[in-house]
């Protein structure tokens, strides 16, 4: 069984490989397809996280309004109004500069869930919560 930090690191990796998926098909023309893949993909992680890691690891921890999950919660509705944003200007040639700014939050976002949070859960948890 792989720890959280392995499954959801591998999440990571699976994203960011559809996200240039998404870029290069931009070149091509065809990427609002790759973007629909790559939105519902995030999307479904930040579900993942909110719903069923963040609940018990605030419940061990007692933080919920502050501390890691709070700051996680924050940035993923930044990221969620990236997306959209996305979105809504692909095939309008604009998309630029909200990719870039997409990909430098989840670079930070990414690497302090791989390096705090996770590892945070996995030690946290039991075998059977995990």
């Amino acid at each position: 069984m792989l720890s959280i930090s392995e499954f959801m690191s591998q999440d990571h990796d699976r994203l960011d490989a559809i996200f240039v998926e998404f870029q290069q098909a931009a070149e091509a023309g065809s990427a609002k397809e790759r973007f629909a893949v790559f939105a519902a993909g995030l999307r479904a992680h930040i579900a993942w996280e909110e719903e069923i890691l963040f609940p018990p690891f605030e419940a061990k921890t007692g933080m919920r309004d502050a501390g890691p999950t709070a700051v996680m919660r924050m940035e993923h509705a930044q990221i969620q109004q990236l997306l959209d944003t996305i979105d809504e200007s692909i095939g309008k040639g604009e998309t630029g500069a909200a990719a870039r700014a997409l990909l430098e939050l989840l670079g930070a976002h990414n690497h302090k869930e791989e390096q705090v949070l996770y590892p945070a859960l996995d030690d946290l948890l039991t075998a059977a919560e995990t």
